[in-house]
């Protein structure tokens, strides 16, 4: 009888699973000109990007009703998300002004001759009907040290490709 108890128990435990993980990245978005545009002046790279707590997590984050958050337990980031936003902006930036204009994050810059911009985010989140949503403040910094210009601010709404709310996230 013991061993009918533990042979069911082992075959319970083999049948149930977790779902699988699922981890996603971001994409830069095509520019709609094919040829890049010719920005003239110091050569610009993407600074820091500054992230609120909730979204300073490998797992994804989805707003819930009212005040209510949801991080996933089988939806990551396939790395962190300050990085993915970093060189995905990069590549975007890249592909709209030339690779000449933009450095890549890891390349070292000209002193007091690279623009660096500089983002905060203020959220980056999707809800249950697929709804994405960006709010970031950003600003070009120029000198050694950096000094910033004007803060601007700049909220992006995108409909997701699924209703998850996070599968098609494009920056």
């Amino acid at each position: 009888m013991r061993w009918a108890v533990l042979a069911l128990a082992l075959a319970l435990c083999g049948c149930g699973g977790s779902p699988k993980t699922q981890f996603y990245t971001l994409l830069p978005v095509p520019p709609a000109g094919s040829d890049p545009a010719h920005a003239g002046g110091p050569p610009l790279q993407v600074g820091q990007v500054h992230l609120p707590g909730v979204l300073d997590r490998a797992s994804l984050v989805t707003l819930g009703p009212g005040p209510q958050v949801a991080v996933s337990d089988n939806e990551r980031w396939a790395a962190p998300l300050d990085e993915l936003i970093r060189r995905t902006l990069t590549e975007d930036l890249r592909a709209r002004l030339g690779s000449r204009q933009v450095l890549a994050p890891d390349d070292p810059a000209v002193s007091g001759a690279t623009r660096t911009l500089i983002l905060a985010v203020q959220r980056f989140s999707g809800d249950g009907a697929g709804q994405v949503v960006l709010q970031a403040d950003w600003t070009l910094a120029a000198g050694n040290p950096p000094k910033a210009a004007a803060i601007h601010h700049v909220k992006l709404a995108e409909q997701a490709a699924s209703a998850d709310g996070h599968a098609g996230a494009t920056a």
